[in-house]
């Protein structure tokens, strides 16, 4: 029978913060799917594919919690109703509409591709005891082959952690722990993201790129929105922007051109006095061809299987 393993440990398996007693940004990195699809969507796997962190609405008088509250940008923004330009005089909204249209092309571009991979690299600050931010860095793998079939990889402080997905069952993996957990699925991946967000609280990495601007409106969420022009992400050359909301700036560089793919997102928690980031650089290799064996998992010598059991709150919150 496999053995039951508590909460914390099914969750830190897509946590950018695994194992490190600080307060740390709610699990960015291993978040990798849609935005429909995970509805509360918080990664840590890539994030890698893992992408800011959710929303944390908290009651007055209520201490503040340890760790950053960090709004997803990808799963809570919407686009907003400015028509161009900055605020000031005039009345002039200060979300520019060629901003969060850019969001809308990139959402819409990505949902129409079959089959990708995304190599990402992060950097996820924690907030030390003596108030100094200090980066975990991370690397992520996903393999996508829609409509069901994905895998994904996390490398980082030693450890390799990840999930599976056949069609007809999700598998999550932490390999320093020694021990993986695998329980059925929905036949598609957007069912597989809604139920891993909704009955397990685990994030799938990158959902939210993926289902950015589909059948989700958020306009009040976007307090700013801003294009500052062309700029290289490694040999890339990528559009910048910049977006303000409630407890977060972020930014995000889309590359031109007919490829309206991220190049690179950086999120900071203005909730927080040291203002700590999460960053991330996206590599796409598209129409890329996998072997079966890719979404197959098969546990190493001496793992062991465990129970996974639904949580009753998002992996965030148990964060140490």
């Amino acid at each position: 029978m496999p053995q039951t393993a508590n909460r914390r440990s099914e969750q830190t398996t897509f946590q950018s913060g695994d194992d490190v007693n600080k307060k740390v940004f709610p699990g960015v990195i291993a978040r990798a799917l849609p935005a429909t699809l995970a509805t509360s969507a918080c990664v840590a796997l890539i994030g890698a594919v893992v992408l800011g962190g959710c929303a944390h609405q908290q009651t007055p008088g209520e201490p503040v919690p340890a760790q950053s509250n960090v709004p997803s940008p990808l799963n809570d923004l919407g686009v907003g109703p400015g028509e161009g330009g900055q605020g000031g005089e005039g009345g002039t909204s200060a979300v520019d509409a060629r901003a969060t249209d850019a969001l809308d092309a990139m959402g819409e571009y990505l949902r129409s591709l079959r089959s990708f991979e995304v190599d990402a690299d992060t950097s996820t600050d924690v907030v030390l005891d003596n108030d100094q931010n200090a980066a975990l860095l991370r690397h992520a793998v996903l393999k996508v082959k829609r409509p069901d079939r994905m895998r994904a990889d996390i490398t980082g402080n030693g450890n390799v952690r990840g999930l599976v997905y056949d069609g007809h069952r999700f598998t999550i993996f932490n390999e320093k722990k020694g021990y993986y957990a695998r329980h059925d699925a929905p036949p598609t991946l957007d069912g597989l993201v809604r139920d891993l967000a909704a009955n397990w609280h685990i994030e799938t990495p990158l959902a939210d790129l993926f289902y950015w601007g589909n059948g989700k409106s958020d306009d009040a969420a976007i307090s700013s929105a801003q294009t500052l022009g062309v700029e290289k992400v490694d040999t890339r050359s990528c559009t910048h922007y910049a977006y303000r909301q409630a407890g977060a700036d972020w930014e995000l560089w889309i590359e031109t051109g007919r490829r309206a793919l991220p190049c690179k997102m950086i999120i900071t928690d203005t909730t927080q006095p040291t203002r700590p980031r999460h960053e991330v650089t996206y590599h796409w290799r598209l129409n890329a061809a996998f072997a079966a064996s890719t979404f197959v998992f098969h546990p190493r010598p001496g793992a062991r299987q465990i129970e996974l059991k639904p949580a009753d709150r998002p992996p965030y919150e148990e964060a140490e």
